[in-house]
């Protein structure tokens, strides 16, 4: 289409208000109808006479800075260009690299544009000079102001697009309203997305293209998130291929990476959602509504856009199903919490390992009790074990024997074969939710500690915390009584050599936690040790202890007369 000479804001806008009529739903016909003539249809008008369209003459910005973030609009399409985060950096040495959340796509609309389309294809919205109505905002944290933007097509087909803003948080608000000023009715599809500016973004022009992430390495663009009914729709960014529509509406739709997440929350007036794989590689995400206007109504869309970090006090400002967005997998009711007391020994320690040490402390008082039962459960399984090697020795054909005769073993001493892993099953719940929230809380991300370690999120340079974390994982095996069993011990022995392997390219901070946790339980059990006076005694009643003193043949010859009977 080619738009009609500009006109004023001043002229456009009683032009606009003499034709509209007042906001009313009820003259909107078959929305959401796909038959011939509605949505399906394309824009359609009974007459081809023109209306003073309303465009600007030349591209311009309009820049939003607030405590948080800085934004810049273009009216090119009344989208966004830039929006950097003022609290987080790319590079941590460089304080000039704050997080660009933008990445311009090669070809295509930028993020927060929106289109009306029909069977004819797209009126051009996406990339139509916009008259902008509001000016550069410098806010305050509990300032607040809002930028509008405005276009009408020489057929009649008005679009106002307002974006409102809060000093204190990272979501916008975005109404978007379609006024139809034409001589017919028309029909079409009303999108809104976020283009491809956050996630892979393309090394070199041209489809099949190498693609790098936003954020480098592990840790980078992780791809799109939808919850609907109570339950997150996952789409990895590697297994999204072309275009999938949803006929339903989610509570939110997202694009994130590991640390940051753009994510779109409908208001009113739209029907469904789309994630979108473009010919590059990167990913777009979107709300749509289908709808009929019949002349001189309008239809108006409301979201809320969040952009920014994946921080639990932020997304739960926004809507607390966002932090879902954080995965935490299965644990998160439990690593929810832990991050809430990790923020809060930071408030007063302002060091997030010295945190780590006493989030670990705290956990390992609270399971002082389980740890201590386990111990002295495992403690008397292993006092038994000779016994019950001679057993395995009498009974080795008899397998259905041996176990009553353990099991009678067992109950002669009081020792429940289980009781040493039960306190340990209460425990695994709370470690697995602590290192998911470690591994990737945006916390930790640019978060010094002591010395080298200058950052929490990402390996230890040197690798000084994993050699610790094994030598101290393999003193705490050399204290644990065991069970006499050969084979258990050889895989018990290689466990700390496989454990540094792994956690060598770990976060530095999750590395701490399982160091300072080994050394609290090498403590535990150095206790414990020292405590038991007479282990043998503990774990075998007096009548037993005497059997399994007896020295020399004739020690023998009783313990086999005794165990015949």
């Amino acid at each position: 289409f080619a738009p009609s000479p500009p006109v004023t804001v001043q002229e456009a806008g009683k032009a606009a208000n003499k034709a509209a009529s007042p906001r009313n739903t009820s003259g909107m016909e078959g929305l959401a109808d796909t038959s011939a003539g509605a949505a399906s249809s394309g824009p359609s008008f009974a007459t081809t006479e023109k209306v003073p369209a309303i465009a600007a003459k030349e591209e311009t910005l309009v820049t939003v800075r607030t405590p948080l973030y800085t934004a810049r609009f273009t009216n090119r399409g009344a989208a966004l260009e830039s929006f950097t985060l003022v609290k987080f950096l790319e590079a941590q040495k460089n304080p000039n690299s704050n997080v660009e959340m933008i990445h311009k796509p090669l070809e295509g609309d930028l993020p927060l544009g929106a289109e009306f389309t029909g069977a004819g294809g797209p009126l051009g919205f996406g990339t139509a000079l916009f008259v902008v109505e509001g000016k550069d905002l410098v806010l305050s944290a509990s300032g607040k102001g809002q930028i509008t933007f405005r276009y009408r097509t020489p057929e009649g087909l008005e679009m106002i697009k307002t974006f409102s803003f809060s000093g204190d948080s990272y979501a916008l608000k975005a109404k978007l309203r379609i006024v139809n000023q034409g001589h017919g009715p028309l029909g079409g599809r009303l999108s809104f997305s976020w283009a491809p500016g956050m996630g892979p973004v393309p090394v070199q022009a041209g489809a099949g293209s190498k693609v790098k992430s936003l954020s480098t390495g592990r840790y980078g663009y992780k791809g799109a998130m939808a919850f609907v009914g109570g339950k997150t729709r996952k789409f990895p960014g590697k297994k999204i291929e072309g275009t999938e529509r949803f006929e339903f509406l989610p509570q939110w739709i997202a694009s994130m990476d590991m640390y940051f997440t753009v994510a779109i929350l409908p208001i009113d007036g739209l029907d469904g959602a789309f994630v979108e794989k473009n010919k590059d590689g990167r990913v777009e995400i979107g709300l749509y509504a289908q709808a009929r206007l019949d002349p001189g109504r309008e239809y108006e869309s409301n979201a809320t856009v969040y952009i920014g970090p994946k921080e639990m006090a932020a997304l739960k400002a926004v809507d607390p199903t966002l932090t879902k967005t954080i995965g935490l997998g299965i644990f998160g009711v439990i690593a929810k919490p832990l991050l809430d007391l990790l923020n809060f020994f930071n408030k007063y320690v302002n060091n997030y390992g010295v945190s780590i040490i006493f989030l670990t402390i705290l956990i390992k008082i609270v399971f002082i009790p389980f740890s201590t039962a386990s111990h002295r459960s495992m403690s008397k399984m292993s006092k038994l074990q000779p016994r019950i090697n001679a057993l395995r020795s009498k009974y080795k054909k008899d397998k259905e024997k041996l176990n009553q005769e353990i099991m009678i073993l067992y109950r002669e001493n009081k020792v429940n074969p289980a009781g040493g892993c039960l306190p340990i099953l209460v425990q695994i719940p709370v470690f697995f939710a602590l290192y998911r929230a470690l591994l990737g809380a945006i916390e930790l991300r640019h978060a010094p500690f002591i010395l080298w370690i200058t950052d929490l999120s990402a390996k230890d340079p040197y690798y000084v915390t994993p050699l610790l974390m094994g030598v101290t994982m393999f003193l705490q095996q050399k204290l644990t009584p065991t069970t006499g069993d050969p084979r258990q011990a050889k895989i018990m022995m290689f466990m700390p050599v496989a454990f540094t392997v792994l956690f060598v390219n770990l976060p530095s901070g999750l590395v701490l936690y399982w160091t300072v946790n080994n050394i609290l339980t090498i403590g535990h059990q150095y206790f414990m040790n020292r405590s038991s006076r007479d282990p043998v005694a503990e774990a075998l009643p007096a009548e037993e202890e005497g059997k399994t003193k007896g020295k020399g043949k004739k020690g023998k010859k009783k313990r086999e007369k005794e165990e015949s009977k």
